[in-house]
């Protein structure tokens, strides 16, 4: 659905919440006691999820409130992808459950998909907005510069982070603009999604049912 944006509100609403989703993450370094650095709670998708939830259930959540979401999820996507690329998984650089309780080899895969999915999501919320092709270039230029900004101020595997960053990026962006293309909607797509992945689990459940039956009463009458 296009709505009517102002373009300079959205750089600014853009960029303020992209930068708020990046350093958000890092604020468990305050509270390691209790939640442990690389906290599975801020180093996840949780915030924006959390304040969408709340805009929609109020029935609050305007366009320029849309685009601050996107952003938060543009600056997580891209810490998570920096932090794919640690000088070694151990110690820090472990994703850890309240108080300290690091989940070992279960890291990579945690940031992974919360970095695949928060990106999909931050170009899932603008084209849901607007397909106009000024603000969806604007999106993918700030995402980029602060990206290669970022990625140049990191220690370790610079050229890793910006690779998997731009990787999951355009993925994404390559993706909506197929579904676009075709005339769904994202919205249409994952519900389709959806379906087919109940109905493919309804049946494998009602297979390992029926498995589970024949299995007892060949044990009851053996």
């Amino acid at each position: 659905m296009n709505k009517e944006l102002n373009y300079f509100a959205f750089i600014v609403v853009l960029s303020f919440g992209y930068f708020i989703g990046l350093f958000f993450p890092d604020i468990d370094q305050g509270m390691q006691g209790l939640l442990g650095h690389r906290s599975i709670i801020t180093h996840s998708i949780l915030l924006p999820y959390l304040l969408y939830s709340y805009f929609k259930k109020k029935n609050n959540l305007t366009p320029l409130k849309t685009i601050f979401i996107v952003g938060i999820y543009l600056g997580i996507g891209l810490h998570l992808s920096a932090d794919l690329h640690p000088k070694a998984f151990r110690g820090f650089a472990l994703i850890k459950l309240p108080f300290n309780i690091d989940i070992g080899g279960l890291s990579p895969i945690w940031i992974g998909i919360n970095a695949g999915v928060a990106l999909f999501l931050a170009s899932t919320f603008l084209n849901q907005l607007t397909n106009k092709k000024l603000f969806w270039i604007t999106y993918l230029l700030i995402a980029l510069f602060v990206g290669l900004t970022y990625a140049d101020e990191e220690p370790y595997n610079n050229d890793a982070i910006i690779g998997t960053f731009i990787f999951l990026l355009f993925v994404t962006f390559i993706f909506l603009l197929s579904v676009s293309t075709t005339g769904s909607s994202i919205i249409e797509v994952w519900e389709g999604f959806s379906f087919r992945f109940k109905s493919i689990s309804s049946f494998f459940s009602s297979k390992a049912g029926n498995d589970w039956s024949i299995s007892f009463s060949f044990l009851k009458n053996h």
